[in-house]
């Protein structure tokens, strides 16, 4: 694998790309734990390996609800923020090369969009890649170790 190797996935008719070097592993989606109180795009978290990992969906992202985890899925395990993490799929279709030119910076495209690095032009389809960094912001990571310090039954972080 190369630095332009990029793992692509699609969420309804969209399609995402992740870096590979950033994607742990894919796994078949398995039922999620909810957890109340986690910020968007949270969806709940799954058990890896004794590991509470959250799982983020983007179909709001896209400006579409999000539905039930279906036995198809995929989760693709990558990190956002130095944790670990879980992205929902509808498929994952295959590890690609993308060179940098075939790709256009996303808010050249795309003014104000904060969770895509760049936009891919690739075999007739567009494909949207992932900034992991941006899925979640500051205050959205917060909110977060809050809901899962509460699912584990601890004090969550302190307002300061």
């Amino acid at each position: 694998m190369n630095e332009h190797d990029y793992v692509i996935f699609e969420v309804d008719d969209s399609s995402f790309a992740i870096s590979s070097a950033l994607v742990d592993k894919v796994e078949r989606a398995v039922l999620l734990t909810p957890v109340p109180d986690a910020p968007e795009p949270v969806l709940g978290v799954v058990s890896d390996g004794g590991d509470i990992v959250p799982v983020l969906g983007l179909r709001a992202r896209l400006g579409r609800s999000e539905r039930d985890v279906m036995l198809s899925d995929r989760l693709l395990f990558s990190r956002v923020g130095g944790r670990r993490v879980a992205v929902l799929a509808d498929n994952v279709s295959a590890v690609q090369e993308i060179g940098p030119d075939k790709t256009k910076g996303a808010g050249d495209i795309w003014p104000g969009v904060l969770y895509l690095k760049s936009l891919a032009g690739f075999e007739g389809d567009v494909i949207m890649m992932q900034d992991m960094d941006a899925v979640l912001n500051p205050e959205q990571l917060f909110e977060l170790d809050r809901a899962l310090a509460v699912l584990r039954g601890e004090d969550g972080p302190v307002d300061g």
